[in-house]
């Protein structure tokens, strides 16, 4: 059997080719009635599929255990604290806001923030958790939100090093706590366990972030807080409320009918 350039078949017998009918097929069993009534080519083939099947569930990477997201979120919290403390030049205050960063200070933050979105992103998988892909670019651009207000939200920390401390705690928390709700409204369709890792990712941004904040708060002369101190404040003031919100987008609202 041969196949010229026209889509229709031709059967060669010697030296002549005589065309077949559209309903005509050549003679003998097709590839499907080969498989299914010969049993070692249907046996074969059932292992061929399983193994293909093995193989693509092993290369698939699997997301990693939230235990592992919390893990990471400590010690890039711990990271920033420690280089935090170093004897940055702060920024200062005037009139209630914020009037100079210096420069040497924006890039270390902006490092810093680079580092703990790529962390977020890496960890969190959001196109392997999400089956939507607009979702999986709204929670990068939740994402996105969290980190820049995450940042004006440090330098503003920073900026009461030597005068009053900062009295607008409740709103710290939010920035920390909203993200996360937003993520787990975000992943409402996919799960408990993916609206619990997107939630996680953000808090990957902002709690590394909010104890930057306290670092350099506490690294001016006048300050006598110590690592232990700005560890013990960044749990209170931005791991509780994460934890919190995770909480809450764990909670399974599903309406349940009375037996």
């Amino acid at each position: 059997m041969t196949q010229d350039a026209s889509p229709r078949l031709h059967l060669v017998t010697g030296n002549s080719v005589a065309s077949l009918s559209d309903g005509a097929r050549p003679a003998g069993p097709q590839p499907a009635e080969v498989a299914t009534t010969n049993p070692v080519m249907a046996d074969l083939l059932r292992r061929a599929e399983a193994l293909d099947a093995r193989v693509a569930a092993e290369t698939t990477a699997r997301p990693l255990h939230p235990a592992w997201l919390v893990a990471v979120g400590a010690a890039l919290s711990v990271l920033l604290a420690l280089l935090g403390r170093q004897p940055w030049e702060l920024p200062t205050r005037a009139g209630g806001s914020v009037t100079d960063v210096p420069q040497s200070l924006v890039t270390f933050l902006l490092l810093g923030t680079a580092l703990c979105v790529w962390a977020a992103g890496r960890l969190t998988r959001p196109a392997a958790v999400l089956r939507s892909a607009t979702a999986v670019q709204t929670w990068w651009t939740l994402l996105g939100g969290a980190a820049v207000v995450s940042l004006a939200a440090t330098v503003s920390l920073a900026s009461f090093a030597g005068v009053e401390g900062p009295g607008d705690v409740v709103a710290r928390c939010a920035v920390i706590a909203v993200p996360a709700v937003l993520a787990g409204f975000v992943a409402r369709h996919d799960g408990r366990a993916a609206r619990v890792r997107l939630a996680l990712g953000t808090g990957l941004v902002t709690v590394p972030l909010c104890g930057l904040g306290w670092a350099l708060l506490s690294s001016s002369a006048r300050s006598t807080a110590g690592l232990a101190d700005v560890l013990a404040v960044t749990g209170i003031a931005a791991a509780a409320p994460l934890a919190l919100a995770v909480a809450f987008v764990a909670a399974d609202r599903r309406r349940r009918t009375p037996n």
